[in-house]
């Protein structure tokens, strides 16, 4: 606790280099220092803009607008099937099933298991004030190599998520902000990697993740989220990231080229 005399102030006020020395108690100058607004990591997601940042997220590949206006439910329903038949390779494991799974709330009929299925017509429902979250929390320390999310901008409207804050730790007091998803058009399967946390192996290790969802499109209420897949290295295989990536990428080229019947 600082104590400054009714003689201190009388005797700075006649000394500038008193009061210097009074305002540095105050508040000293080697705590002070430059504000530096620290833009936080934000990927954008739009699969119709070709982007190097970000063309192997995208598991169906990308659209155009062309296509986008022809795009029915029973294609939507296809790509969501397509990127479930993309996943399952010998180099990952969905660990879905060995993880808790806890939303903040859900709308009744519309839990969290909907988003956990392989039924593209079913999907998570919040029912409450934003933000929602979901709390996903493992029995023990895991390497996490790829989460995937499903995102319907056509089939789910305002109820898409157009924020996603992505926070990890080994529970819920000690989870960090890792990265911002800005979701702006997206209609499949978005494969997110972890090449900018651990470049040494490409590994999300970690026993808690939290989503939060922010904010929705057209300013809407309660989100939709229609799949999710958390999926680890698998012990078949050893292979590198880059690997999974490359096969990734191939099979985005065989899915754009492919008609969706």
């Amino acid at each position: 606790m600082i104590v400054v005399t009714t003689r201190e102030v009388t005797k700075s006020s006649m000394d500038p280099q008193q009061v210097e020395n009074l305002l540095d108690k105050l508040a000293p100058t080697s705590a002070l220092g430059p504000v530096i607004n620290q833009k936080e990591p934000k990927t954008v997601l739009d699969d119709t803009v070709i982007d190097e940042g970000t063309k192997n997220m995208f598991v169906n590949g990308f659209q155009d607008e062309s296509k986008y206006a022809h795009m029915t439910a029973e294609k939507l329903s296809t790509r969501f099937l397509q990127g479930l038949q993309l996943f399952d390779t010998d180099s990952t494991c969905n660990v879905n099933h060995l993880a808790h799974w806890k939303p903040s709330s859900f709308k009744m009929g519309n839990s969290i298991d909907n988003a956990l299925d392989d039924n593209p017509d079913t999907y998570w429902q919040s029912d409450g004030v934003q933000p929602h979250q979901l709390d996903i929390t493992f029995s023990k320390r895991i390497d996490v190599i790829l989460i995937a999310f499903y995102f319907s901008l056509i089939a789910d409207e305002s109820y898409t998520p157009r924020l996603i804050k992505i926070y990890v730790g080994h529970s819920p007091s000690d989870a960090l902000f890792y990265k911002t998803l800005e979701v702006r058009n997206v209609n499949g399967w978005v494969a997110l990697t972890f090449e900018d946390n651990r470049s040494s192996d490409n590994l999300l290790k970690c026993q808690f993740i939290r989503i939060v969802f922010p904010v929705n499109h057209e300013n809407g209420k309660d989100t939709h989220l229609r799949g999710i897949r958390i999926f680890a290295p698998s012990k078949k295989t050893s292979v590198e990231n880059s690997e999974w990536m490359q096969s990734l990428a191939s099979s985005n080229q065989l899915v754009t080229q492919c008609s969706l019947r």
